[in-house]
């Protein structure tokens, strides 16, 4: 089996660093063109610099905050600037401010930056670029989540609750473009090293008034059945760009696990 998506416009988006930027990575390497957004100029300007010292050319940097209306519509006009339309987006996501929080701990603010973040950002960045994925009878939509939309944590109610109902959006588009040569899925995602994953713990920890090594080795690699957490790259970026090439156009509409089997689900 050759894999050739060499060529293929990508947007990832929330891909300064983490889990956005190694499957920024894996798209070059397979000759893509790549726009990286972040809400940040400094830190998008740094991961734009490395890549392009990575020699990965094709790569260009567009600031864009999921959460901001009047960004996305900036950004979006950018991308297609760039590189005249759109074959595949990677929809990640940063965390919200006040995460990790219980419901109590939260503001109707969370609440409200929460859902755009997660919800209606990626929604006005579609009606913008699918048009494109329409006329050319070909697309790839990737909606990152995690394993715990299926299983909610507590500690993760923003995360958790905002995150859900994009498994029925992508449900939908699936029927809606199928005809059309579009592919929509959720990932739904384990435990990959990200400094927001960090820095959630980090936090249980001290609510804990425990040790945070002693925390991630018991609620984070000890249930992984494979033994190691997810690398954004090799595991997460290979399995983007399996489904974005001809091999995986009749795989959507689906919640697709990868997750080192630490989920304690069955369906």
């Amino acid at each position: 089996m050759r894999i050739d998506i060499s060529g293929k416009r990508v947007l990832v988006t929330a891909s300064s660093r983490g889990i956005g930027k190694g499957v920024a990575r894996a798209f070059l390497k397979e000759g893509c063109k790549v726009v990286v957004s972040s809400r940040s100029r400094e830190n998008l300007e740094k991961v734009v610099y490395e890549l392009k010292g990575s020699v990965f050319p094709s790569v260009w940097g567009v600031q864009m905050d999921l959460a901001d209306s009047v960004s996305i519509k900036a950004g979006v006009e950018q991308i297609v600037d760039l590189m005249g339309g759109i074959d595949v987006i990677v929809f990640n996501f940063g965390n919200p401010p006040n995460e990790p929080s219980y419901f109590d701990e939260t503001t109707m603010e969370d609440w409200e930056y929460s859902i755009r973040m997660y919800l209606e950002g990626p929604i006005q960045i579609l009606k913008g670029l699918i048009p494109f994925m329409r006329r050319q009878r070909y697309g790839r939509i990737f909606f990152l989540s995690s394993w715990t939309v299926k299983s909610p944590q507590p500690h993760f109610t923003l995360a958790d609750v905002s995150r859900s109902p994009v498994i029925q959006l992508s449900k939908i588009l699936s029927k809606e473009e199928g005809k059309n040569g579009v592919t929509v899925n959720t990932v739904l995602m384990g435990s990959f090293p990200t400094p927001g994953a960090e820095k959630s713990l980090k936090r249980i920890a001290e609510r804990k008034n425990e040790s945070y090594d002693e925390l991630w080795k018991r609620e984070v690699l000890s249930p992984i059945a494979v033994g190691r957490i997810g690398d954004p790259e090799r595991d997460l970026g290979s399995l983007l760009v399996f489904l974005s090439s001809e091999y995986g156009g009749y795989v959507t509409g689906s919640s697709i696990l990868i997750d080192g089997g630490s989920s304690p689900y069955v369906l």
